[in-house]
């Protein structure tokens, strides 16, 4: 019978406890009622001189974008760490697009960071002792390149093409 009116009194003072604390936390909180804000519908008509330059742009853009996109025939990294140095070389190499003067490399890493690099030759090679942006590896990084000529001319960026890791 003490058992049972332990119980009981157990039982009523945690409920008296749970009561106690609710109550209060409802009373002393008012009610929720956001701002009701109307955003008007905005209409923007440009001006017949921003008309004619956004003309203008996209026409010079067509017309210096004449060159062809490169095709990318391999692109490599080789990642070393020893206990005194540590070794990192990529290589890419791509196609020759007629009239071109120069190329851009872009090596873009997973984490959405890039580097772009400038060369004249239809490949490109650095290593970490070159840039130290190599240096902690290219692992599901990719490479992209593009064609400059002369007189700003240019072409389309090439696909993305993931850089492979050579490994012995």
């Amino acid at each position: 019978m003490k058992r049972k009116r332990r119980k009981l009194a157990a039982i009523i003072c945690a409920l008296t406890l749970a009561l106690s604390s609710a109550v209060p936390v409802s009373a002393c909180t008012p009610p929720l009622k956001p701002p009701s804000v109307e955003i008007p519908d905005i209409t923007f008509q440009p001006d017949d001189a921003l008309k004619e330059a956004i003309s203008n742009a996209a026409k010079n853009w067509i017309e210096k974008c004449i060159l062809e996109k490169p095709t990318v025939n391999y692109a490599t990294y080789f990642k070393s760490t020893s206990r005194y140095f540590n070794y990192a070389v990529f290589s890419a190499n791509w196609n020759e697009v007629e009239n071109a003067t120069s190329y851009k490399v872009r090596v873009t890493k997973t984490d959405g960071s890039y580097k772009e690099f400038d060369t004249t030759y239809t490949s490109f090679y650095a290593t970490n002792y070159t840039d130290e942006f190599f240096a902690d590896g290219m692992d599901d990084a990719t490479v992209m390149v593009r064609a400059y000529g002369d007189n700003d001319t240019f072409g389309w960026w090439s696909d993305d093409t993931n850089i492979a890791r050579f490994g012995y």
